[in-house]
Order: structure tokens, then C-alpha cells, then sequence
């Protein structure tokens, strides 16, 4: 069964950033004819010749399995989880496994802001196919967009800006997210940046937490970084000078007062470290 949704655009719509083309979903019964007949001339293919498209789509796999190529990427396998990157005039080819179909979802989309999204965050052609599981919030933003396409309300274009942007970030954060899910070094990160936050009043030692994760600090620091973009120490500061604005905008407390409850050894080095992340001397951070 087929729910597919090809969409017309006005001008005005492309003043968003993103008009959307067509938005799908598709069970695909094993041993199954793909694809269907119902697709119009421009975005019809055989998997024995391919396409070429004028736009991005992407398609995700929601259950079973089956193979892509293209211009940049030989041959693959697909699975349940994995969402592809198609892009505009780049030849492509897939279908599912005759013997297990599959269930497949997609979105396509033009313009300038989805230019930007995807050459910014997926600009590797030769590395279309992203592995991001089976993940509920992805498949409601899919079924979300379609409904939008299937109504076609009063700037149903601007909505569904949101949902194309939602799945394009989701596949992204999920890309990055994966090594770390149900794995022992993601939840050891996972606790020290917990224990951090609620200790912004000590002066804490990352040898330490790292002995609490369950890793060598090496390892411990090189982790961090890969996970926050920052090294231990460097997430621990910028936690308390986050900390020291809250008390400097909304209480009235004094520099040596919140210097102290932010485990600083001194005023002056709290003055200092402060200037330096934040541009401008607590003091004057209050007053402006």
C-alpha cells in the first residue's frame, strides 16, 4: 500500500527556504512489483535503469531490507533504520530484498535553506546512507509531513518547513548519536556530565570523574570531546560561568560571593576567567 503525495509550490513559498515536492510512505510486500506505477513520469524509475532527480529526497527504512546505488557509491545494502541522501542531479537505484520488501518513507524537497542543510551537514556524495535506527520520532515527523501534504491547508508549504527541517536535523543528531546508544562509554559521558552539573560548587578534579566513568583518562578526555566538542575541563568551566551569569542577572549576590559557590579559589580568578569567557568583567556583565 502507497500513500504518496505530489506537491504544486507558489513563488512566495520559496521565500521560506525550503519547498516541498513530494512526501511518501510505502508498505512493500515481499515479492512485490517495485515501484508501483503511481509515481508521475519525473520521479518513475526501473531498478534495472535507475533515476536522475531534479531535487533532495531523503528515504528512510522503517522494516526490511534491500540495496542502493549511485553515481558515488557502489553498491549496498539497506536495512531497517538506515535513511538515505538523494541528491539532485546524481544518479541512483534501489529496491527491497524480493524476499523480505520492505516498509520505506521519504521527503523531497528544493531550495535554498535545504541547499544549506544538507551541503553544510551531508556534503559527502561517495556517503549517502546513514545508519540511524528505527526511531519513533523520526517516523512521526514523516507521517506528521504527510498528513500536512494529504490536507493541504492554507500554507501547508510553510508547515511542512518544519517537518522537512525536523527530519533532516533528527537524521543528523541520530548519525552522531548511534555509536553512543546502549553503549558503556555513552553512558559513562552521560554520568559525568550529570555529576558536573550538579556539583558546580566543587572544584573537581577530571582525573577523578574519570575513574568514576569506568575509563582511563585518556581515553576518559578523548571521549568527552568527541561526545560534547569539549574537553572535560573546558565543559566543567563553561557550566559554572553559564551558572555565574544566572546568578549575576537574577540575584545580588556579589563577585566574591558567587565565586565562592562556584568552588573558584579566589575573586580575582573567577574576574579573570570570567573576562575570558564571557568578553567583559562580571561586574559590567551585571550593569549592562
Amino acid at each position: 500500500m502507497a500513500t504518496i503525495k505530489y506537491l504544486f509550490t507558489r513563488k512566495q513559498d520559496n521565500l521560506w527556504g525550503i519547498t516541498t515536492r513530494t512526501v511518501g510512505m510505502q508498505d512493500v510486500a515481499p515479492g512485490s512489483t517495485y515501484p508501483s506505477g503511481e509515481h508521475p513520469g519525473t520521479y518513475l524509475f526501473r531498478p534495472d535503469k535507475g533515476r536522475v532527480l531534479r531535487e533532495f529526497q531523503i528515504v528512510y527504512i522503517i522494516k526490511g531490507s534491500g540495496w542502493f546505488v549511485s553515481a558515488h557509491q557502489p553498491k549496498r545494502p539497506l536495512r531497517a533504520g538506515d535513511a538515505v541522501i538523494l541528491y539532485p542531479h546524481e544518479w541512483h537505484n534501489y529496491a527491497p530484498d524480493p524476499q523480505t520488501g520492505w516498509s520505506e518513507a521519504w521527503i523531497g524537497f528544493t531550495g535554498r535553506m535545504g541547499e544549506e542543510l544538507v551541503g553544510n551537514f551531508f556534503p559527502d556524495k561517495s556517503n549517502p546512507i546513514h545508519r540511524v535506527g528505527v526511531d519513533d520520532t523520526l517516523c512521526a515527523a514523516f507521517e506528521k509531513a504527510y498528513e500536512v501534504a494529504e490536507r493541504q491547508l492554507p500554507a501547508y508549504q510553510q508547515q511542512l518547513v518544519g517537518y522537512a527541517t525536523l527530519i533532516v536535523s533528527s537524521i543528523y543528531a541520530r548519525s552522531i548519536q548511534m555509536p553512543y546508544l546502549n553503549n558503556p562509554d555513552g553512558e559513562g559521558i552521560s554520568l559525568a556530565m550529570n555529576y558536573m552539573r550538579q556539583n558546580l560548587h566543587l572544584g573537581l578534579r577530571m582525573e577523578d570523574i574519570a575513574a568514576q566513568s569506568g575509563m582511563g583518562y585518556s581515553k576518559f578526555r578523548r571521549t568527552f570531546k568527541d561526545y560534547t566538542g569539549f574537553s572535560p575541563a573546558q565543559y566543567f568551566l563553561r557550566l559554572k560561568m553559564e551558572r555565574a551569569k544566572e546568578y549575576l542577572l537574577s540575584t545580588t549576590l556579589s563577585c566574591k560571593e558567587i565565586a565562592f559557590r562556584l568552588g573558584f579559589d579566589s575573586a580575582s580568578y573567577f574576574n579573570k576567567m570570567f573576562r575570558l569567557y564571557q568578553g567583559q568583567p562580571p561586574a559590567e556583565y551585571r550593569k549592562r
